[in-house]
């Protein structure tokens, strides 16, 4: 079986704020739905490295003082593969984003306890509660 990895950032923006994305239309996977920045891990990158990348890409934001903070994994048994999804707690100075329109068509400023108010990939809530949890948002 294949292994991939997967990197997310769960950003903090300024007022204890996170912010989301909203994956397009057409996005393959879950469009509609609501996710943070994130994306595959590239041969011969480091997970950090790629979560800082996707950020780019995808919000065009800097972030930094990334540290683990959630792993799970998943088995795509057609595809025989398995993802594993590490997701990086960081943060940003920057407001004005700039999302990348073929994968995202919308993004909030969130309050970390709002994330139940919105239809989210599934391990979106457990990353927040588990950050709110670790006294991140206090």
């Amino acid at each position: 079986m294949e292994i991939r990895f997967i990197a997310h950032a769960l950003i903090h923006g300024r007022e204890g704020k996170i912010l989301i994305l909203r994956r397009s239309k057409q996005n393959d996977v879950l469009p509609g739905y609501w996710d943070i920045p994130g994306g595959t891990v590239e041969e011969a990158e480091e997970p950090v490295a790629a979560a800082i990348r996707e950020t780019k890409e995808e919000a065009g934001l800097d972030i930094s003082d990334l540290k683990p903070l959630f792993q799970t994994s998943n088995i795509d048994r057609s595809k025989n593969i398995e993802f594993v999804t590490i997701v990086y707690l960081a943060q940003t100075k920057e407001t004005e984003v700039m999302l990348n329109a073929d994968e995202h068509d919308m993004f909030e400023w969130i309050d970390p306890a709002d994330v139940l108010n919105y239809i989210t990939v599934n391990y979106l809530p457990k990353v927040v509660q588990k950050s709110i949890g670790m006294g991140h948002f206090n």
